[in-house]
């Protein structure tokens, strides 16, 4: 597809956000910035676009909101502002029925913003892409942001305001807030609290100073039940510098990688970037980076790591500082800390791998740099600082937090529940995401918000918090408001609506403007008017929105001061304390946040459910994760039901052994286990909050396993996972990679074999891909681009377990070597490959599957009768049969999330990857058009556009300076089966590793 341009909504003295929620009733959504008066749909637009959700009928809706048109007659603070209105009688210059267009706008994770391009057909939005020129996003995306589009959609979200399980208005909501607002001024707002996400918003700390400045005594009270805003980052800032700072991470600048527990190059919040700089140096024709990895259970670091050490939880921190007493005996300004190398004593094999890891980054100097992950101790927080600022580090700067609280963790979360228990607070507003579900097991926080006599919480779906609290104000999704936010690096990000309010949602900003009595102003009017106040003219403010950012913004880099005595008197407290271990301590917990369900606020959707685990290939479930030879201790086998206790009630977990976890530890993963009324996610997994506790969310010992003697069924795509001898073909050492035996084995794995078939001729073009082994993560953002692109239906949790899922795009891991606690990986993106002689073709008895003039295997579905003898016939598995009508049921609110451009596929036929062949059309029409051919990086596939590590290339092989050929001729590239004579169109370069010749 053409490069994608950004633009601004149409705003007119007012905007399409819950600012107009009264007169929503007698207006119809036109598209972006545009209302059309009147009940009636019109003619030329769209059905379904305006229709309600779930089935519901108009008038039922309205009644059921209590928004009726009185309410835009009301007088006073409460009457909303007037807006212009535009009839859709002539269209929009703008807008060509048929063709999108894309609008930048950004989404929020853990505080930051990542910078996106959303492309949106007359209105409705169908994709999200990153934005290229935003330094969150570099243009990829993640799984969050991918699948943030079905949530818009969902027809499960709360779409009315609750006062006590009753239905209200939101301007019923604003009259008994506005009434209570002098009440709370009298008393200094004593009995006020507000407990909040993280945020980086300019607006909204705007906002948080003018309530502290009504209410000098209240207090606002920053939480998240995901570790990315953790405190011991924090803590660990304060103990190493004297004051909170970020950490920015530039991993193109390093050629050796430290990970401590930290999951770089997943695509979590605030990774894209560092996937884009990991990646772009594992070309083994340049110098290649060196990545180790230190982790409990394997992640997606882990899987790409040149060396993996694993340990356990209560190992990790005395591990960095054995490194930092190693690194004290050759750098004299650590001589200080050289004693720890002998008074923290290690196991031989970790002893080994901090040795040759010490050397390694002495070696590399400025070119280092050591992580610790956001949920390690702050002393390992500041060892790695110490580490990193000695060295001189030049992948690593430090800046001023941009978020408004860097103390987001349990602690915060502690005091605010004793006051509320105490019953000294009276109002509480809630927008941290879930607390009663998240919080740790031993606040209670259901039992303490029951304690407040007015409480209020805002959130997209009627949860476990909502059904405790007084008022539920349903969330306004991030597509459908106005907003502003900061970047990992502190670049100043805008937010702006793609459609109106689809539920009636609410926006934070208006959630903390009723305080203020300016919960009617809309969320646009205060951002514009906040941004007016800056100094910022109507043509800077329509080019920043359009751009999605502002340039320039990014926050000062600063070279603070390392306390090295304070770290110094911390590490010999550690290190005085005799070493933890399983005999003493009992099995060990390890929490961490879900690949798919972050901290439980994606459990509702169904495209990340059924997204199978990086790592464990899971779906529709967590499971407590174990190594093979602790589960053979316990005497337990994958799928067993265990009950996990730990000082709580027990909790029943399916058993999942995994290779290269840790002894003696059991992860577990959050956000599941549900019991709101999000339908999807209800009874999905198991609630780990029984073993949290407020003063170990993450890592705890003494965990106690009981066998129950049942089994589970967990739904897993891929159970087998050996290359089967293949691995010095795809990976190889570096060594390995320049030796003559791995180059013949390539040799023989591209060279093309006699075929029945007589070779054909493409004159025009000619479609291929290539996919680099060594840049691809497993991180899945290509597998969920690819469902949101091509309309591809959810199967649920049993379909998969008869090995029905429908991704067109898969990721295979392999494990390699023979000791399966400590594997190799590797990660295979699997599609269908295009074949030049394909086995798919000359079986269909209806000539249903055949092959272009292009070289593109295509199906031609209203012809497919699903005799499925192409899919038995295909030896790379990648063709999926729609055994039901799984989209039949859809409302029509659901249905918007379809991609016009694509065939939503009926019941009974088979599909698969197309190479997003109605890109390579809509490509097609422009250059023929304009009278040219399609220019090399014109034309980009989903999964393509989508990959944060920039690890496929797609184009014409007939193209001399395309990078596809490029690719197709690197002599590392490879088809996989190739021995069958498929021809294949798909060519993979073979992963190269860069291993240490100490630990080879």
């Amino acid at each position: 597809m053409p490069p994608l341009k950004s633009r601004s909504l149409p705003v007119l003295d007012g905007s399409p956000d819950s600012s107009s929620r009264a007169q929503a009733s007698e207006r119809t959504w036109r598209g972006p910035g545009e209302y059309a008066s009147g009940r009636e749909r019109s003619p030329e637009f769209e059905p379904g676009v305006d229709q309600p959700p779930a089935g519901t009928s108009r008038r039922d809706l309205l009644q059921l909101l209590g928004a009726s048109v009185a309410f835009a007659g009301l007088s006073g603070c409460f009457k909303p502002p007037d807006d212009k209105i535009l009839p859709y009688t002539r269209q929009p210059e703008e807008i060509v029925p048929g063709n999108p267009l894309h609008y930048a706008t950004s989404t929020m994770l853990g505080g930051y913003a990542t910078g996106l391009l959303v492309t949106s057909f007359e209105g409705r939005p169908t994709k999200i892409e990153g934005n290229p020129e935003h330094p969150g996003s570099l243009g990829s995306s993640g799984v969050h942001e991918q699948a943030a589009l079905l949530q818009l959609y969902d027809p499960q979200r709360a779409a009315v305001v609750q006062q006590h399980g009753k239905p209200r208005s939101f301007r019923d909501y604003l009259v008994t807030m506005n009434a209570r607002v002098p009440l709370l001024k009298a008393r200094g707002g004593e009995t006020l609290r507000l407990l909040v996400p993280p945020s980086s918003s300019p607006l909204i700390g705007n906002l948080r100073e003018r309530i502290l400045a009504a209410y000098p005594r209240a207090r606002i009270v920053t939480w998240s039940a995901a570790p990315l805003s953790a405190q011991a980052s924090n803590d660990g800032a304060v103990l190493a510098f004297g004051a909170p700072y970020e950490t920015r991470l530039e991993l193109s600048r390093a050629r050796v990688i430290a990970s401590l527990d930290a999951d770089l190059l997943s695509s979590m919040p605030g990774n894209l970037q560092h996937l884009r700089g990991f990646a772009g140096n594992r070309d083994p024709k340049s110098p290649m980076n060196r990545l180790y990895a230190v982790e409990t259970s394997l992640s997606v670091t882990g899987m790409s790591a040149d060396h993996r050490l694993r340990l356990k939880p209560s190992e990790l921190e005395r591990f960095s500082l054995a490194l930092l007493g190693r690194l004290g005996k050759q750098i004299p300004s650590l001589a200080r800390f050289s004693p720890l190398a002998g008074k923290i004593v290690l196991a031989k094999e970790q002893a080994r791998f901090a040795d040759a890891l010490a050397k390694d980054l002495l070696r590399a100097g400025k070119e280092s740099v050591v992580v610790a992950g956001a949920r390690q101790t702050a002393l390992t927080q500041a060892a790695c600082q110490l580490i990193n600022a000695t060295l001189g580090s030049e992948a690593v700067t430090w800046s001023r937090p941009v978020l408004h609280d860097a103390d987001a963790g349990p602690r915060a979360l502690l005091s605010l529940v004793e006051e509320m228990r105490a019953g000294k607070v009276e109002t509480l507003l809630i927008a941290a995401h879930n607390p009663v579900h998240g919080a740790p097991f031993d606040l209670a926080f259901g039992a303490a918000l029951s304690r407040v006599p007015v409480s209020v919480y805002s959130s997209p779906y009627f949860d476990e918090t909502a059904e405790r609290a007084a008022w539920h104000l349903p969330a306004a999704h991030e597509l459908e408001t106005w907003g502003d936010g900061r970047a990992l690096d502190g670049t100043v990000t805008f937010q702006q609506p793609l459609i109106a309010p689809l539920f009636g949602g609410v926006s934070e900003i208006e959630l903390y403007s009723s305080l203020l009595g300016e919960g009617d102003r809309g969320a646009y009017a205060q951002l514009r008017d906040f941004w007016r106040g800056k100094g910022a003219s109507d043509a800077a403010w329509e080019r920043s929105i359009a751009d999605g950012f502002v340039p320039g913004t990014a926050a000062a880099a600063e070279t603070p001061a390392v306390r090295i005595d304070e770290i110094a008197r911390a590490a010999e407290q550690v290190a005085a304390a005799s070493a933890p271990g399983l005999g003493s301590m009992g099995l060990e917990l390890n929490v961490v946040p879900d690949y798919k369900t972050y901290d439980g606020r994606f459990a509702n959707n169904a495209w990340l459910q059924e997204l199978p685990d990086p790592v464990t290939k899971l779906t529709w479930d967590n499971a407590a994760l174990i190594s093979q030879d602790t589960a053979r201790e316990l005497g337990l086998e994958s799928g067993d039901l265990v009950d996990l206790g730990l000082r709580g009630p027990p909790v029943h977990a399916p058993v999942l052994i995994v290779p290269g976890h840790a002894d003696g530890t059991i992860t577990v993963s959050l956000g599941y286990g549900r019991r709101g009324a999000e339908k999807t996610a209800e009874n999905v997994g198991f609630d780990i909050a029984p073993l949290r506790h407020a003063n170990s969310p993450w890592f705890d010992s003494g965990l106690t396993v009981a066998k129950v003697e049942r089994k589970y069924p967990i739904a897993l795509t891929q159970e087998h996972f050996s290359m089967e001898g293949r691995k010095l073909a795809v990976s190889a050492s570096l060594e390995q990679y320049r030796s003559k035996e791995t180059q013949e084995s390539l040799e023989a794995l591209r060279t093309k074999n006699d075929s029945v078939h007589a070779p054909v001729e493409y004159p025009g073009y000619r479609w291929a891909m290539a996919i680099d082994l060594g840049r691809c993560t497993g991180c899945n953002a290509c597998t969920i681009a690819c469902q949101a692109e091509n309309n591809i239906s959810v199967v649920g949790k049993d379909g998969v377990g008869k090995s029905r899922e429908m991704h067109w795009l898969r990721i295979d891991r392999y494990f390699t070597g023979e000791d399966l606690n400590n594997p190799a990986v590797i990660t295979q993106p699997m599609l269908c490959q295009h074949c030049e002689s394909a086995p798919c073709e000359y079986v269909c008895p209806v000539n249903a599957t055949v092959h272009s003039d292009e070289g593109l295997n295509e199906m031609v579905y209203n012809r497919c009768v699903g005799t499925r003898y192409c899919s038995n016939n295909c030896p790379y598995k990648v063709r999926r049969f729609n055994f039901f009508n799984y989209t039949g049921a859809f409302t029509d609110t659901e249905k918007m999330v379809f991609n016009p451009d694509v065939t939503v596929r009926a019941r009974g036929v088979m599909e698969k990857c197309t190479f997003c062949v109605q890109r390579i059309e809509r490509v097609r029409i422009k250059s023929r058009v304009e009278a040219r051919e399609i220019r090399e990086g014109e034309l980009v596939t989903a999964c393509q556009q989508a990959c944060p590590a920039g690890a496929i290339a797609f184009g014409s092989l007939n193209d001399p300076k395309s990078q596809v050929v490029a690719w197709n001729e690197d002599d590392r590239h490879y088809y996989v089966l190739n021995e069958l004579g498929t021809r294949p169109r798909v060519a993979y370069l073979a992963r190269v590793t860069n291993p240490n010749p100490e630990l080879a």
